[in-house]
């Protein structure tokens, strides 16, 4: 799904509607100090797994502790771990912000189903399907 570019003009990429993998890429390779062209198939491998990784809800720590991998990967050894962390941030904020514009695009869309509450409670909604009738029936009185 290509998001809507809202303005060619827009100050910064995510107004531009441009792809979160371009900028995460981008920290990236200073931060590994992988510029050449030969490392854009291995930088965008990494991008799209830290940027999966922020949408099943990764904190800035688990993107650090991947970047420190990376670094152990590569025979280099991080000495400042504060700097893994900043980088870590400087990335799961953008891949935050594509993900959150791209999910509100969907919305405004129509492609995401609204979602009605639902009256019953969660733990009378767990007792229902968890109990018999009867032990359903005695749980609702004691409520």
């Amino acid at each position: 799904m290509k998001p809507t570019i809202i303005s060619k003009k827009a100050s910064n990429w995510v107004d531009r509607g441009e792809p979160a993998n371009r900028t995460v890429r981008r920290i990236l390779a200073h931060y590994l100090q992988r510029l050449d062209e030969a490392d854009e198939a291995y930088l965008d491998e990494h991008a799209n797994t830290m940027i999966g990784m922020v949408d099943a809800d990764a904190t800035e720590v688990n993107l650090a502790e991947y970047l420190l991998a990376l670094k152990r990967d590569a025979g280099e050894m991080e000495r400042d771990a504060r700097t893994a962390r900043m980088v870590a941030i400087g990335v799961w904020h953008a891949a935050k912000a594509a993900l959150v514009r791209d999910f509100a695009e969907r919305v405004l869309r129509g492609d995401v189903p609204s979602i009605e509450p639902t009256p019953d409670s969660f733990s009378h909604w767990v007792a229902s399907k968890l109990l018999s009738p009867q032990e359903l029936e005695r749980f609702e009185r004691s409520e």
